[in-house]
């Protein structure tokens, strides 16, 4: 009986901690997000001609993350697969309060002005993406997609702490291997996106200040992992000169 009852205890203790701010929220359901992407992302690109009717649910699972604590997330994955969702929801919730809109350039303030309550504070796209970028794995930055055609492509399906790992290491090389987004090696010259000119010490630490920008040798031992053979290759020999590329704001849409 006394077996019995400790069991029983437990159990319950068990459920207040899935589900009691006080004792620490341990897992968040990403479901209703993963459900949204599935049904209005293909190849990367979204239909919000057709998620704009159709909001509700959206509206729900981002109220459902407003009393979260990310902080009191059972794992470090759960804590960066939290804010990459909420950041990707908000921006589209973002889109669709305003579409139909040619790029989110059109917004003032859409990344350091509109806010989006997040446990109990208000915070900017801007600050959300800051905590993900907190958490130390660079690779975050082509999870995080800012509804632009230059952006990383939007990933149908939530990121999940179980999985976390395999996805961003699935969005790395989907991103780094595409020449008109990631990366590209012509003549003596690495182009890259403009994200690693934004947030070069994400990428190498020590790459920081005007005097201290990314270079070649610096960045290669880093990307090479997740580059097609010949690509990291190329980046192994000899001096290269980066260069950005041009990145294009358009929205990240279907187009009909």
């Amino acid at each position: 009986m006394m077996r019995a009852a400790t069991t029983w205890w437990a159990g319950c203790l068990s459920a207040v901690l899935l589900v009691s701010p006080a004792w620490g929220q341990r897992r968040v359901d990403h479901g209703p997000w993963d459900e949204l992407l599935r049904r209005y992302v293909q190849g990367g690109l979204v239909d919000y001609q057709s998620w704009q009717a159709d909001q509700v649910a959206l509206d729900r699972y981002l109220a459902s993350l407003q009393e979260v604590d990310p902080a009191q997330l059972a794992s470090r994955e759960g804590q960066l697969a939290f804010w990459i969702n909420l950041y990707n929801a908000s921006v589209v919730k973002g889109v669709l309060r305003r579409f139909p809109l040619k790029s989110v350039k059109q917004v003032p303030g859409f990344f350091d002005g509109l806010m989006y309550p997040v446990n109990r504070k208000l915070l900017t796209l801007n600050e959300i993406e800051e905590q993900a970028r907190l958490l130390g794995d660079w690779r975050v930055h082509f999870a995080l997609v800012c509804a632009s055609s230059s952006c990383p492509l939007l990933r149908a399906e939530a990121y999940v702490p179980e999985r976390l790992n395999n996805q961003l290491t699935e969005q790395t090389v989907q991103f780094l291997n595409d020449p008109q987004r990631g990366l590209r090696v012509e003549g003596r010259t690495l182009w890259l996106s403009k994200i690693f000119d934004w947030y070069p010490a994400d990428f190498v630490p020590e790459a920081k200040g005007f005097f201290h920008r990314l270079t070649p040798e610096k960045l290669a031992p880093i990307v090479k992992p997740y580059l097609a053979p010949e690509v990291a290759q190329m980046i192994g020999q000899g001096r290269l000169e980066i260069r950005y590329l041009d990145y294009d704001w358009t929205l990240n849409a279907q187009h009909p």
